[in-house]
Formats: C-alpha cells, structure tokens, sequence
C-alpha cells in the first residue's frame, strides 16, 4: 500500500472511530462513553482504537475541536464593519446561533457538559478569557471599537462580551430543548434578544 492509501486510509478509520463516539455521547451522554462502547459499535479491537487515541478524553476533545472550529468559521466569515460595530456583533451572534443550531443535540452535549476536557473548550466565564478564547477576543474587540467611537457605553469589554455571550447562550439551549417552536417564533425571538442586548449597552444620547 503506497504512503498516501496507508495515509488515507488512517484518516477513515479515525473518522469512523470519532463519529461512532459521537453518536454514543448523543444518546447517553459524554459521562456514557467509553472505548468498550466504541469498540462495539465499529467492531474493531481496543487496540486499534487506542492506536488512534490515547484515552477517551482525547476523543472527546477532538470531536469539542471539530464543533468549536465549525462554529469559529461561521463566525470569521462575517466582515468586519468599522463603523457599526453593534451591527458586527449581532452578525457575529447570528452566525453562531445558525452554527449551533444545525448540530442542536451535539451542542446541548457539550456546552451542557462538566467534563474538565470539555470546559478547556467551552468555558467563557473566567477572568482574562478574552486572551485565550478566540471567539471572546473577536467580541471583546467589537465591544471596544464600540465604546472607542462613542456608540457603547464605557462598560468592561471582558464583562460585557461574558453576559452577552451568557444570554445568547441561553436562548440557544431553550430553543433546543423547546422542540416545537416554529420558525417564525424562533426569528422573532433573535431579533428581540438583539434589540433588548444593544438597549442596554448602547450609549445614551
């Protein structure tokens, strides 16, 4: 077998390893998965799994990876906007909405998850996040772009980019656990949660 099949190959089976891990954690959870379970459902040895990963922590990280670099390319695919810096942030959130939206059981798994891997990934709350998270820096900045030009009150840029992340958050996990709700509701519902978001940082005239 040439280099690039052997290589190819590898890639496959590391994506039927990941993918069967992720099909378990979505129906019983992160604290349900385990190599024995992944085995199982692939019928492949320990061995083989263990060749690719070194423990079920690190294949639980990688499939963390994978959903937080979809999400990050949603979001960096929104131009950046000098000179309405709300209207960048609210494009920002809308992308990442649509992103978690269209993998709801696999977002509420992990952004719902106490696993320590998985907080190294999803946690926003600590003091100083914006320096190591990618996506509270773009929003730390946008804020501070904001409060430059006069258009957002002088609010901490960390702290406020923490409670707007915080709110949106929320209302991701309540449309996901609320199945039924229409379109339409959900559309409306983003709308006003961005209305009453730049209500309460916008600077006062």
């Amino acid at each position: 077998m040439s280099r690039e099949r052997q290589l190819k190959k590898q890639e496959e089976i590391r994506k039927i390893i990941l993918e069967a891990a992720r099909n378990i954690i979505l129906k019983e959870g992160i604290q349900g998965l385990s190599i024995r379970k992944i085995t199982n459902a692939i019928e492949y040895s320990p061995a083989i799994v263990y060749h690719y990963f070194k423990d079920k922590n690190q294949i639980v990280e990688s499939i963390a990876t994978e959903g937080y670099e979809k999400i990050l390319a949603a979001i960096r695919s929104v131009k950046v906007d000098e000179n309405s810096p709300e209207k960048e942030i609210e494009e920002v959130f809308r992308k990442y909405i649509e992103a978690s939206l269209l993998h709801p059981d696999e977002y509420k798994a992990f952004m719902l998850c106490e696993d320590s891997t998985v907080l190294t990934k999803t946690c926003i709350l600590e003091r100083g996040i914006s320096e190591k998270s990618q996506t509270m820096k773009l929003l730390d900045s946008c804020i501070k772009k904001g409060i430059e030009q006069g258009i957002f009150e002088p609010y901490n840029e960390e702290l406020t980019a923490q409670i707007i992340w915080t709110s949106t958050f929320g209302l991701i996990i309540k449309i996901i656990l609320e199945k039924d709700i229409s379109q339409e509701q959900i559309n409306r519902l983003i709308d006003h949660h961005f209305n009453i978001l730049f209500r309460g940082i916008i600077k006062r005239k």
